[in-house]
C-alpha cells in the first residue's frame, strides 16, 4: 500500500510540475521573426543590436519564434480597418494571449516593440477582454519585413463596441520583440 501511495504521489508531482512549466515552442530552422522575453524563456536573451539599443529583455530569458513557430499556435482571423478608415482587410495570426501562454507568461501584460523603437504597453486585462491578434498575414499574404511585418497587433474595433472609437496608437506594426510585463 505504501508503494502504491508513493507511486501515486510521484505521478501527481510529475504532472503538477509539467503543468506549471512553460510549454516548449515548436519552431523550425527559419529566421527569428519575433523574440518574446519572459521569466520562463527557453533561451538566453539576446543582448545586442536593437535589443541592446532599446534595453529589451535585460533581466529575462527569451523564446524565439520563426514563421513555423508562430504558425504552430492556433490561428485567428479578424477583419479590421488598418489604418483607421481604410477598407477592412482580413488579418490572421495567433492571439497575443496565446503567444504569452506558449512562453509561460499567460495572464501577463505585454510591451510590444517595433523595429523603429515605437512601443505599446498592453495591460493583461485589456489582452484578456479584447483578445488582439498578432497578425502575421493580411488577405492571405505574409506581412513583409520592412512593411507591416513581421507582426502587427490587430484589435477587433469592427466587432467590439468598446473599441469602436479606437485610433491606431495601439496598433503597433513591425513588431520584433514582446516583453511579458506586469503593470
Amino acid at each position: 500500500m505504501i508503494r502504491f501511495l508513493a507511486a501515486c504521489l510521484a505521478i501527481t508531482t510529475a504532472l503538477v510540475l509539467a503543468a506549471c512549466s512553460a510549454p516548449q515552442v515548436e519552431t523550425g530552422k527559419g529566421p527569428t521573426l519575433v523574440t518574446v522575453f519572459t521569466e520562463a524563456g527557453q533561451d538566453v536573451a539576446p543582448r545586442d543590436g536593437l535589443f541592446a539599443s532599446y534595453g529589451l529583455g535585460i533581466e529575462s530569458a527569451a523564446t524565439r519564434f520563426d514563421a513555423q513557430g508562430l504558425a504552430s499556435l492556433p490561428s485567428h482571423t479578424m477583419r479590421a480597418d488598418f489604418p483607421i478608415g481604410s477598407d477592412p482587410r482580413r488579418f490572421e495570426g495567433p492571439r497575443l494571449s496565446d503567444i504569452l501562454i506558449a512562453t509561460g507568461a499567460g495572464g501577463a501584460g505585454a510591451r510590444l516593440t517595433a523595429a523603429d523603437g515605437y512601443q505599446v504597453e498592453v495591460p493583461a486585462e485589456m489582452i484578456a477582454r479584447h483578445q488582439p491578434v498578432f497578425a502575421t498575414h493580411v488577405d492571405g499574404e505574409p506581412l513583409p519585413l520592412g512593411g507591416l511585418g513581421p507582426g502587427l497587433l490587430v484589435w477587433p474595433r469592427q466587432s467590439d463596441d468598446a473599441l469602436a472609437e479606437m485610433n491606431d496608437e495601439m496598433w503597433v506594426w513591425g513588431v520584433f520583440a514582446i516583453e511579458a510585463v506586469e503593470f
